[in-house]
């Protein structure tokens, strides 16, 4: 399975200095299920707005990049913030000190399976990458 946390999946759409790389491991791995946070999507949405903002970005790519975010909700698993979620990302957010929404993400990661050494964890943050590593998951980034 692969996981896809959002600084990935933003990098796969939206060309970044990780881009090629993170294209290349999804191309390699596409056969594999893909799930995700149900906070991804606005994490994206986010990113499309700041680089509006930057102008690093046309409206043109964002348009596209929007569309591409709905065919992969569409495609993907997204793993609601549930009771559980919220119990996993305290627990994690106590251990690993991350940011919130990373604490959610890596939660949602680890609610989305049961074994965490079969999940690619798809992320760009080295600090969410050691925790997900510590929980077990596949790092390749």
């Amino acid at each position: 399975m692969l996981y896809w946390e959002s600084s990935a999946l933003v990098a796969s759409l939206i060309a970044e200095k990780e881009t090629n790389r993170v294209r290349l491991y999804s191309i390699n791995t596409g056969d594999l299920r893909s799930y995700t946070a149900i906070i991804t999507p606005l994490e994206v949405e986010s990113a499309i707005q700041r680089r509006l903002k930057e102008q690093s970005i046309s409206s043109k790519l964002a348009d596209k990049t929007r569309l591409s975010i709905t065919e992969f909700r569409q495609q993907a698993y997204l793993i609601v913030a549930d009771q559980n979620v919220l119990d996993i990302a305290l627990h994690i957010q106590k251990i690993y000190r991350l940011r919130v929404a990373d604490a959610l993400q890596l939660a949602s990661a680890r609610a989305g399976t049961e074994n965490p050494s079969k999940v690619h964890f798809l992320c760009l943050d080295e600090k969410l990458n050691e925790a997900a590593k510590r929980e077990g998951f596949k790092v390749p980034f």
